[in-house]
């Protein structure tokens, strides 16, 4: 009975763990981490020197937190419905976004300093997000704070 007991401690001290469950009728895996990892996941998404390298790919972030990189990535389907990699860009996005609004810092810049790769990717992920290029959406905020000044 005590060996039962050990075995079991020992399989909820796992940081993840796969079970089998039924998703529309079908049989398919789901990932959980424990408490402690997820809130090391979240402490590391709110650590801006590294959402912003822009080296950090999943198999860094997998290996930071010591999770598996195809469990980490299922991990971030299933609770934030976008990938890591979708999810570290949306980040991104959010910063440059502030950026653009907040200050004159040049886009160039701000694409760099958000860890985006090149200004193409950050046009690209940007179009993607809010329809319109950097630049564009920043003469649209500044349009609109000068429209709220003169109201």
């Amino acid at each position: 009975m005590n060996n039962l007991n050990q075995q079991q401690e020992s399989k909820s001290e796992k940081d993840v763990v796969e079970k089998e469950v039924l998703i529309n009728g079908k049989k398919s895996s789901k990932v959980y981490l424990t408490p402690q990892k997820i809130d090391e996941i979240k402490q590391l998404l709110q650590t801006p020197e590294f959402i912003y390298d822009q080296k950090i790919k999943l198999k860094q972030f997998a290996q930071r937190v010591a999770v598996n990189s195809t469990y980490l990535n299922r991990y971030f389907n299933q609770e934030y419905g976008c990938s890591f990699l979708q999810y570290l860009t949306s980040l991104r996005i959010e910063q440059a976004e502030m950026l653009l609004r907040d200050s004159n810092a040049e886009i160039g810049d701000i694409c760099y300093n958000t860890g985006f790769n090149s200004p193409s990717a950050f046009h690209k992920a940007f179009k993607t997000r809010y329809g319109c290029s950097p630049s564009e959406w920043r003469r649209r905020c500044l349009t609109e704070k000068l429209d709220a000044a003169v109201q």
